[in-house]
């Protein structure tokens, strides 16, 4: 494969044996890089909460009585791993293969939303970068409702792609579909339904009814068992009115730059934050190439999915997955602009762009240059010490023990692992938790039988103190025996030397 047809500006719908062999590799590439090491690592805990639910649905009766299967969201990702833990066991490797799968197919769509919306240069380049880029490789193995939700949006705009170069019912039928599944693997999966609507509108240049219509019916179709959970399980209304209504209190948890400075640093990297500006620039100052690819996919699918987010005051680390594939694509097709193809040296360009947009990544820069573990944001990341915890209380505990932890992530890895009841002093008025109404009357009637106090929380929850101080306190009114003491090791820059601290204890009430 030379370099010729590696750069080449082709944007022919047909596919080649060379092109064929090339999106395999890459698909290949992808999930070896994203199956390495995937079961090593304990689950976190969002982790926790949908595999216990996939366990559930597949009818371990031991998950059944910690898990409920009516939570936050819709199932589908959990209905898909419940099928992998019923054929192949439950385990971290069985529960995240689905999502590695999910993320490697939406390199292979990108792949082709970048060579129908630009050329086959844009389409290679995108889709080899998107393969490697630290922050969708680290999402894309977390078992987490966002890689579906993403998976589906991709899809989705591929149709409307393939819609506005040839409109047809049966791809209006595919974007309702699509759609619908899109809000099946998380509830604001329905923007996708409202951005498709919008841009049909655009491609037909008037509002055709029958056409909206068609999608409208196939997103009600495919959603259906949702809306029928709704209105006759009391379980599933409850469980949905309480967690809006909990949502519309939360108070912010980070500030208002918080997308953009990971954007920024964390997910794209300053190479190619700077080619996605430029991009956007471009069409800004251009009003002459003002087209469906130049308006409704940076403006529509990007855009407006980051301001959406962007409104909600809480913000999640892993939520700008949704719009990471065409943020990329967007990104690199300024390289197939005319300035670039009169360059003399174009090929070389092309060439070093990808080790340069990697390198220029802060997850790499920490990790390769400075050599400093990069843990972006609290329950992001898989803390085996609260696995090990878990499975000593699994084999150190009776299977009627009650434990009190200092947070919910804690409480769910318990009840993941251990199976064990578990409840966290610190629960942000979720609804889906246990409120605790009087821990010292629980604790004198001896219906709590442990506390576990997560100090290594601490480090990167400063909002837990006062509820650390609670559990201290209990702690010392109640005489509670330390029991199991799992050490972290910290290294002291000064001397050298290796300390060992506590990171989680377990004590017990006598």
């Amino acid at each position: 494969m030379n370099l010729k047809y590696f750069f080449s500006a082709s944007t022919t719908s047909k596919l080649s044996k060379k092109e064929i062999i090339l999106i395999f590799s890459v698909f290949i590439i992808a999930f070896i890089i994203r199956i390495y090491e995937l079961g090593d690592l304990g689950f976190n805990n969002d982790e926790a909460i949908y595999s216990g639910q996939a366990a559930s649905l597949a009818n371990y009766s031991e998950y059944q009585n910690q898990f409920s299967i009516f939570r936050a969201h819709p199932l589908l990702l959990q209905f898909m791993i419940s099928i992998s833990f019923y054929i192949f066991g439950i385990s971290e490797f069985t529960a995240r293969i689905i999502p590695v799968l999910l993320s490697c197919g939406i390199i292979v769509i990108s792949y082709f939303i970048a060579k129908y919306l630009y050329n086959r240069q844009t389409a290679i380049l995108s889709s080899i970068i998107l393969s490697f880029l630290p922050y969708h490789v680290i999402i894309s193995k977390q078992v987490l409702v966002d890689v579906s939700m993403s998976f589906f949006f991709t899809l989705d705009l591929l149709l409307i792609v393939l819609y506005y170069r040839s409109p047809t019912i049966l791809l209006l039928y595919g974007i309702g579909i699509t759609t619908g599944l899109c809000f099946l693997s998380k509830e604001i999966g329905i923007i996708s339904f409202i951005i498709s609507i919008i841009s049909i509108i655009i491609i037909n240049k008037k509002i055709k009814i029958k056409n909206i219509l068609i999608v409208i019916l196939s997103f009600v179709f495919v959603t259906s068992p949702y809306w029928v959970s709704f209105l006759t399980l009391e379980e599933a209304r409850k469980s949905v009115l309480e967690y809006i209504d909990w949502q519309d209190s939360r108070p912010a948890n980070h500030d208002t730059i918080y997308y953009f400075d990971i954007l920024l640093s964390d997910i794209l990297g300053y190479v190619l934050s700077l080619l996605v500006v430029i991009a956007y620039l471009s069409i800004i100052f251009n009003k002459r190439n003002w087209n469906f690819r130049n308006i409704i996919i940076p403006f529509l699918w990007i855009l407006l999915p980051l301001i959406f987010y962007q409104m909600i005051s809480v913000k999640g680390y892993h939520f700008p997955f949704l719009i990471t594939p065409f943020l990329v694509i967007f990104g690199i097709s300024i390289l197939s602009s005319q300035w670039i193809k009169k360059m003399s040296r174009k090929y070389i360009l092309l060439i070093i762009i990808i080790p340069l947009i990697l390198i220029s990544n802060k997850y790499t820069i920490n990790e390769y240059f400075l050599l400093i573990p990069h843990n972006p944001v609290l329950g992001s990341e898989s803390l085996t010490y609260m696995k090990d915890v878990a499975l000593w209380i699994k084999e150190n505990t009776s299977k009627d023990s009650t434990f009190i932890t200092l947070y919910t992530h804690m409480a769910n890895i318990i009840k993941f692992y251990a199976q064990r009841d578990s409840i966290a002093i610190q629960a942000n008025n979720n609804p889906a938790y246990q409120k605790i109404e009087n821990i010292d009357m629980l604790i004198l009637a001896e219906k709590i039988n442990y506390i576990v106090y997560e100090k290594i929380q601490l480090d990167n929850g400063k909002f837990l103190e006062n509820k650390a101080l609670k559990l201290e306190d209990y702690v010392q009114k109640y005489d509670g025996i330390p029991v199991y003491v799992k050490y972290q090791n910290n290294s002291n820059i000064e001397n050298t030397k290796t300390l060992s601290e506590p990171a989680i204890i377990v004590y017990e009430f006598t």
